[in-house]
């Protein structure tokens, strides 16, 4: 039975949440820099030798990332547009939300807008509230192009896949096709991280169709296929060797590398778990399960696998994604790697938990947890949702310097320090910003003028040499 007074308050609420995470990305923005670290490099280099001469460098000396290479030497400051910067955290957090709404959607579609819209907003709230590095994950470009983006377009993909089992024969089915293709050849070109999870979960859906039921896939085949090929693509690349070989201590240890993923995800989720309040809004979204695998709901299907085969593939899938660090590099994986990790552990959690309440429900068992003890879950929900919150590093964080004024000034600062730069100088000598807000902020330049960030910036604004110098900070 359904209360409309709950239902208003509990929108509101949701909104509430929602607004908490968006609003001070969106904020915070517009007080974004492109910075030291990696952002002047890429520039300096493809306004030098070229765009694709630019694109081979790095793909001979560092990395085969062909796509998020393509991304990054075609930013904003290539294109001379310095306060393009300012909205790249913005369209990031929007597009994550599109990308979730889009999956949400699709697997829900039953439900009704306000309700999808619901479910879209309190994931993406978890994903901010558990963020280990909002820097990486919206403001600093390079770890956007190989995280964040890669990310998004897989969500974005599971969707797409999704809609197409709907798709009548013709040129939009057709479309499609080249659609998924384009995806899965982006995806896998952006960062090891995503490469692996998409080529693995595009093996288990084809070999669970064509096992359990007894169905060959074409366009699934043929995805898998693509994704080995651009899997080909980047391992090829010479660079990949090079930055392997810099951790070559600890690297390529394939069965230690396997097991250390394990017992970091095992850590990583009894820490979601705790921190997050993920598992009572579990309790929350029980009905929503129920109408999603009642008999006769059209997304039934979707949900229609076995429920402890899922779990080992839904575990095994996060386990990969912290392999690479482990095997390619031989440390833990970073905040990075992390941030996109809970996005597809949050994802997941709810679909394996659909899955499991349909195979309850069809053994007769109800799940009517809500419906019994009504007010104890929400008083739980309450109480968990406040804490969450209160202990969120990165809530607290975003707040933090957008009430203090850090971000304003580091904003003032940074853009006095630009105006600086587009004059003409042999040597410049640079003050130290006053604030470094972690929210913004990765690295600055360094004392040493023959610093590797120092040679990228100062060869893009055309000098000679870049000096940041501490003893200019007492003529403020």
């Amino acid at each position: 039975m359904k209360h409309p007074l709950i239902d208003r308050l509990a929108t509101v609420i949701v909104i509430f949440l929602f607004l908490l995470a968006y609003l001070p990305l969106v904020w915070l923005s517009f007080h974004n820099h492109p910075s030291a670290a990696d952002d002047y490099c890429f520039a300096d280099t493809a306004l030098k030798y070229g765009f694709w001469q630019a694109q081979k460098f790095y793909y001979d000396g560092w990395t085969g990332r062909y796509f998020s290479n393509m991304l990054v030497h075609g930013s904003p400051l290539v294109w001379g547009w310095y306060d393009g910067y300012r909205f790249i955290p913005a369209l990031m957090a929007t597009a994550l939300v599109g990308a979730i709404y889009a999956a949400v959607s699709e697997l829900l579609r039953t439900e009704s807008l306000i309700n999808r819209v619901k479910a879209t907003a309190l994931i993406f709230f978890l994903v901010v509230l558990s963020l280990q590095s909002t820097v990486e994950a919206f403001f600093w470009t390079a770890a956007m192009a190989t995280y964040t983006v890669p990310t998004i377009l897989t969500i974005y993909l599971m969707a797409v896949l999704i809609r197409y089992n709907r798709l009548s024969d013709g040129p939009k089915k057709w479309l499609t096709i080249v659609w998924t293709s384009f995806l899965v050849f982006a995806i896998v070109g952006s960062g090891e991280t995503n490469l692996v999870v998409l080529i693995l979960l595009l093996l288990a859906i084809t070999g669970y169709r064509l096992v359990f039921r007894r169905k060959f896939d074409p366009l699934m085949a043929w995805l898998v296929v693509v994704s080995l090929v651009s899997a080909w693509l980047l391992f090829r690349a010479p660079g990949n060797a090079i930055r392997m070989g810099s951790n070559e201590a600890k690297a390529g240890e394939l069965f230690p590398s396997i097991a250390r993923s394990f017992i970091w995800l095992g850590r990583s989720i009894a820490f979601w778990l705790l921190k997050t309040p993920i598992l009572p809004f579990t309790l929350l979204y029980i009905p929503f399960a129920r109408r999603a695998t009642r008999q006769g709901s059209p997304v039934r299907d979707l949900f229609m696998i076995p429920a402890g085969l899922l779990t080992v593939v839904y575990l095994g899938l996060l386990a990969a994604m912290i392999f690479p660090s482990y095997y390619g590099l031989g440390i833990a994986p970073y905040a990075r790697t992390m941030n996109i990790l809970f996005v597809f552990f949050a994802i997941g959690w709810f679909y394996v938990v659909t899955v499991w309440v349909g195979w309850i429900d069809r053994r007769g068992r109800s799940l009517t947890v809500l419906q019994k003890w009504p007010a104890p879950v929400w008083l739980l929900t309450g109480i968990w949702l406040i804490g969450s919150i209160i202990t969120s590093n990165a809530v607290n964080q975003l707040y933090a310097d957008w009430l203090s004024g850090r971000a304003a000034t580091y904003d003032r600062e940074m853009t006095e320090r630009h105006q600086q730069l587009l004059t003409s100088a042999d040597t410049v000598r640079l003050r130290p910003i006053s604030v470094y807000p972690p929210s913004l902020f990765v690295e600055d330049v360094k004392p040493d003028r023959t610093h590797w960030w120092n040679r990228c910036q100062s060869g893009y604004y055309g000098h000679k040499a870049l000096v940041l110098d501490s003893t200019l900070t007492a003529n403020r």
